[in-house]
């Protein structure tokens, strides 16, 4: 089973982060949209729960801000984390994702949150700091909805995101 396969949005939630790019956006004839049920997902979460949405993105605050003022999602953020207030380069020259800054920044515990992202990196960071953690697929997945995680559970199968495609990833060179 694959990490974060058996995760779900609790009662016990604090605060929900989630990736930008091909997580929370997809890039689609040249502009950022809104992926699949991300709306239904974020008022469910966001608005109704009350929970806090942290976006944490490895690119820079304007090109983030940009992107989700595009696609008509802004408005659900409370805060951004990006490449300069919560990233840092590993020993392998890859950029990492730094989810302790926003658990200090929301001052919850790590069980408190939730992490929601596409890439095997996303994975790593919230192994990292054992953030429970929900994969998505990129949005090349058409058949992906958002919304048929408002209940969960979070499992996603596929054969492409297992422990034998990070390590693929990760032996790359930057």
């Amino acid at each position: 089973m694959q990490f974060g396969a058996a995760t779900v949005i609790t009662a016990a939630t604090k605060v929900l982060m989630m990736d930008c790019f091909e997580t929370l956006v997809a890039y689609v004839d040249g502009a950022y949209v809104a992926r699949e049920g991300i709306v239904a997902f974020l008022v469910h979460h966001i608005t109704r729960r009350q929970l806090p949405l942290a976006v944490v993105s490895d690119a820079t605050e304007s090109a983030v801000v940009a992107a989700l003022r595009q696609a008509g999602l802004w408005s659900y953020v409370n805060h951004c984390f990006h490449d300069g207030n919560a990233q840092e380069k590993t020993s392998e020259g890859r950029t990492s994702k730094r989810l302790d800054v926003v658990l200090q920044f929301y001052r919850v515990q790590a069980s408190e949150a939730v992490f929601i992202g596409d890439s095997p990196m996303d994975a790593r960071d919230a192994q990292r700091y054992q953030v429970p953690f929900i994969r998505v697929p990129r949005s090349e997945d058409r058949s992906f909805s958002f919304a048929t995680l408002i209940q969960g559970p979070s499992f996603y199968t596929s054969g492409h995101f297992s422990s034998v495609m990070l390590k693929e990833y990760l032996d790359r060179k930057p």
